[in-house]
């Protein structure tokens, strides 16, 4: 990595001469090419593994794949504009290229709130740059004292009010779904606290939390903790907030962010007058296409080398998860272990309420999984979720739950 100040950025790269590559063609190389364009540098290409924009332009940059990166100057100035800044560094270094640099600087120091983004709601941008600094940081945290937690998925129901029958978190499998244990997970909630030094964003989610009728209990605590940043609850956009579980919205801390469905999210409209008049701070975003990961799969016998692979393309492989006051490492290990779709397996998961084990030692416990695993035994069962996976219409709907093998 090249250590860089934003100010000496241009001449930088101006005098070297060579191209300037933005290494990831999503949202934060769209925040990358605006922070560039915004010093006068240009940005001659994106490269990108998803197979579907080689070729293409994405935000007015020609796509090219990883093959082609490697026929260029070793020279090229290279921005990791991915949250997998670690893994693409050491490819890059393996291939001879000299001038690669992670963005966190360049983020920093670009003022993002008068321009408007084809992928990001604004209330999204510090959000996804938080997490890309999170990610950036990785290899520090895991060395240092300090447990800096990126964000938590905290499931408070298995209730939702759609049937979506390729739900990414596996809702469509549950026969008799229910509200999480508040006492439970209220408990584990302390624990982990105790051993986090901070964590950026806790996310509120079910199924659709609006469903618990004491979500505003979670979002008051959650939001509580001095060490909490930010809390997210996801909703989408067909239950309108009232009562308490409007109250807990208009905290300072808490953002409601809707996927709107089109004609499914028939509340949208309602959702976001309320939040507007009650001065609520949301986002909002269009879905119409998800990947093709809702599928719990019979045993793959993967090799390690693939399951590894799996893990570290998968884009949820650093989402933590708290699921009955378990905490795992993504949404589909937790959801498949609960629905005992997957064998259990301790190394998988941290049990946040085993009195035990004590706090130094639980804190070492959680920054393993944090840090530590190469994949889990759920990548086993699961499509993954890296560009390779095919996409599909979002939010089709099922009458009545899903089959599926139970392992126990």
């Amino acid at each position: 990595m090249k250590n860089y100040k934003t100010s000496e950025l241009k001449n930088k790269l101006t005098s070297n001469g060579h191209k300037i590559i933005l290494f990831g063609a999503g949202d934060i190389g769209e925040l990358v090419k605006y922070a560039l364009n915004q010093l006068g540098l240009k940005v001659d290409y994106y490269v990108d593994n998803d197979k579907d924009k080689h070729g293409k332009k994405r935000y007015g940059v020609k796509v090219l794949s990883f093959q082609e990166l490697t026929l260029l100057n070793k020279n090229s100035n290279i921005f990791i504009s991915n949250n997998y800044y670690s893994s693409i560094g050491a490819e890059l270094n393996k291939l001879g290229f000299t001038n690669f640099y992670d963005c966190v600087e360049l983020l920093n120091n670009t003022d993002f709130k008068d321009h408007k983004f084809e992928s990001l709601h604004t209330l999204k941008i510090d959000r996804r740059i938080e997490y890309y600094k999170n990610m950036c940081l990785k290899d520090e945290y895991s060395s240092s004292g300090e447990l800096n937690i990126k964000n938590l998925d905290v499931q408070i129901t298995e209730r939702c009010s759609l049937k979506c029958s390729h739900c990414s978190n596996l809702m469509q499998f549950y026969e008799k779904p229910v509200n999480e244990d508040l006492d439970l997970l209220f408990s584990s909630l302390d624990r982990f606290m105790e051993c986090v030094d901070k964590i950026y964003e806790f996310r509120v989610l079910g199924g659709d939390p609006f469903m618990n009728k004491d979500m505003y209990k979670v979002v008051n605590k959650l939001a509580n903790y001095d060490k909490t940043e930010k809390v997210i609850v996801y909703t989408n956009g067909r239950i309108v907030p009232k009562g308490p579980n409007l109250e807990c919205l208009k905290n300072e801390k808490v953002i409601l962010d809707m996927t709107n469905y089109g004609s499914l999210s028939n509340n949208h409209q309602q959702i976001v007058k309320v939040c507007e008049e009650n001065k609520i701070s949301y986002s909002e975003s269009l879905t119409t296409v998800w990947q093709d990961c809702g599928e719990i799969l019979p045993k793959q016998d993967r090799s390690e080398l693939e399951k590894k692979r799996k893990f570290i393309d998968c884009c949820n492989s650093d989402q933590l998860s708290l699921l009955k006051g378990k905490l795992y490492r993504c949404p589909f290990s937790a959801n498949a272990e609960n629905l005992k779709a997957i064998p259990f397996n301790s190394d998988d998961q941290v049990d946040l309420n085993d009195q035990k084990i004590s706090i130094p030692e639980l804190k070492i416990k959680i920054k393993d999984l944090v840090y530590n695993k190469d994949y889990v035994s759920a990548c086993d069962f699961c499509n993954g979720r890296d560009y390779t996976v095919k996409k599909i219409k979002a939010a089709e709907q099922t009458k009545k739950p899903l089959p599926y093998i139970r392992v126990v």
